[in-house]
């Protein structure tokens, strides 16, 4: 996911780049609320984390801004050394979905991040494994063929949308027979 960031400490800045480069995300690096604001005119992120203080424009004055154009999708965050309840609420009555102390204590931070961008983008934060029957998907750690790449790819978005209306079997012997899928009757029989 695409994430920028507004943070003026050059210091907090690099810690939260690092918590979400490992994560597995794009990061998107400000000082400068006003570069910021240019920047979001011109592409799309899926998620802002702003600080209170920022060269021309501050996190607020942005937050502003997004919300202003009808940027009521865009999860914000707030990250900032000010941890008093007032600027929390603040933060909130502005717009913010949540806010995070700096310092980072990393996990927390990685899964306040996962926890927003699962509300508005639920299609790209599935789960990263399941199972179905005596057969575990990893989302993560694919085949390394094309072939066998494009095999579960199909086999993996099959099972997960149907939504547990297939009974799966197989035979004994699989390398012999394929495996079978087949529509559990409406009365719950199975044939």
């Amino acid at each position: 996911m695409r994430i920028a960031v507004l943070q003026r400490d050059p210091v907090m800045r690099q810690s939260i780049e690092q918590v979400l480069l490992k994560a597995g995300h794009t990061c998107m690096l400000y000082d400068d609320g006003l570069a910021m604001s240019k920047a979001l005119a011109r592409s799309t992120v899926d998620l802002l984390v702003l600080d209170w203080q920022g060269t021309r424009l501050s996190g607020a004055e942005v937050l502003q801004s997004v919300r202003g154009i009808g940027g009521d999708r865009l999860p914000v965050m707030f990250a900032s050394l000010d941890t008093s309840e007032e600027s929390m609420v603040r933060a909130f009555v502005s717009g913010a979905d949540d806010y995070a102390g700096l310092p980072l204590r990393a996990a927390e931070f990685r899964e306040r991040v996962a926890a927003l961008l699962r509300r508005p983008y639920p299609e790209r934060s599935s789960a990263s494994s399941f199972e179905v029957g005596p057969y575990h998907f990893d989302t993560h750690r694919r085949p390394q063929t094309l072939i066998q790449q494009g095999l579960f790819n199909i086999c993996s978005k099959f099972v997960q949308n149907c939504h547990g209306q297939l009974d799966l079997w197989c035979d004994h012997t699989v390398s012999q027979r394929p495996c079978r899928a087949r529509s559990e009757r409406r009365s719950g029989a199975s044939k």
